[in-house]
């Protein structure tokens, strides 16, 4: 709106005001929203791309239109690069507060703030008290206000470029989305399908395992049982064993009397034959009169002797 003709001056965050009405207001905000009309420096400022702060403040450089802060040409030129950017040709000195026009490539500021009330002076001579001096502040602000509608066109039209970019990047991001989307919907089938195979296999395996725990159980209980009847065998076979040793030493002790009584039994009946032998010898012979008026003195010998004699009569 043109204050030259109604006298109503629209800020920069669009609240319109009477000039009478906002020279009367101290501070440098809006009286509404209090919007900082004029960008001051903040305690910790820096670029915002290499977070450069700078040996001073006069290094670091605020966009008019968007706010944007990068460091000088001296230094990192990021101020510079915005502007070749997003076209936002004005760009104020922090700390001097002086205005440069990237386009001109020259200082455009003919106004500074005071830092007592916050109002604009000239940058030149004393503070207007005069009403042609008033009007030529006027011209002034009316002309700043113009460069800064003609930089919020420029900054519409960038700003409007850049979501066009963002719209088509996000279109592009969406459409590979959704083909990722259709490619894990795909794999999500396939996986609930293997998960159903898998789970129909787990199924089967595991009635396979509760059949072979309940035979291991069933072979279990049989070990145990053939354990305890090995045990009890072998117990009887140690009995047995035991038995058995008692019955072959008293065996052998049968053998052995056995044996002495028929070796005796033998030597009864050789001497029995060889006294019937001698009876017939005896009753064949002539002289069985003097033979059996007579003695026979038998002498002690040794058990062989007198066998093989005995044998030796028998064969005579």
């Amino acid at each position: 709106m043109d204050e030259s003709v109604d006298g109503v001056l629209t800020i920069l965050c669009n609240h319109s005001f009477h000039t009478g009405c906002l020279d009367q207001w101290s501070d440098s905000t809006c009286p509404v929203c209090r919007f900082v009309q004029s960008p001051e420096q903040a305690e910790t400022s820096e670029c915002e791309q290499c977070g450069r702060s700078g040996p001073s403040p006069d290094s670091l450089w605020i966009c008019l239109i968007c706010g944007h802060i990068g460091c000088g040409r001296y230094q990192g030129g990021h101020a510079a690069s915005h502007y070749r950017e997003s076209g936002h040709c004005y760009a104020l000195q922090l700390g001097s507060h002086r205005v440069w026009d990237y386009k001109g490539d020259n200082f455009v500021h003919r106004l500074l703030q005071n830092k007592a009330d916050g109002k604009l002076v000239p940058t030149e001579g004393r503070p207007a008290e005069s009403e042609g001096n008033q009007e030529k502040v006027d011209s002034v602000q009316l002309e700043f206000t113009y460069l800064l509608t003609s930089q919020l066109e420029e900054q519409r039209t960038y700003f409007e470029e850049r979501m066009a970019q963002l719209d088509s990047q996000a279109a592009a991001d969406i459409k590979i989305l959704r083909d990722k989307l259709g490619a894990l919907f795909e794999e999500n089938k396939q996986l609930k399908a293997r998960l159903a195979e898998t789970n129909k296999d787990k199924q089967s395996l595991e009635r396979k395992v509760a059949q072979q725990a309940s035979r291991l159980s069933l072979i279990t209980n049989e070990l145990n049982e053939e354990k305890q009847l090995g045990k009890a065998l072998r117990n009887n076979q140690q009995q047995w064993q035991n038995k058995i040793t008692k019955l072959e030493e008293s065996l052998n002790e049968l053998k052995t009397t056995k044996e002495n009584e028929i070796a005796e039994l033998k030597e009864q009946i050789r001497d029995l034959m060889f006294y019937i032998d001698a009876q017939q010898v005896i009753a064949k012979s002539d002289n069985k009169d003097e033979i059996a008026s007579g003695t026979v003195t038998v002498g002690e010998a040794p058990q062989q002797q007198s066998k093989r004699k005995h044998r030796g009569k028998k064969k005579s």
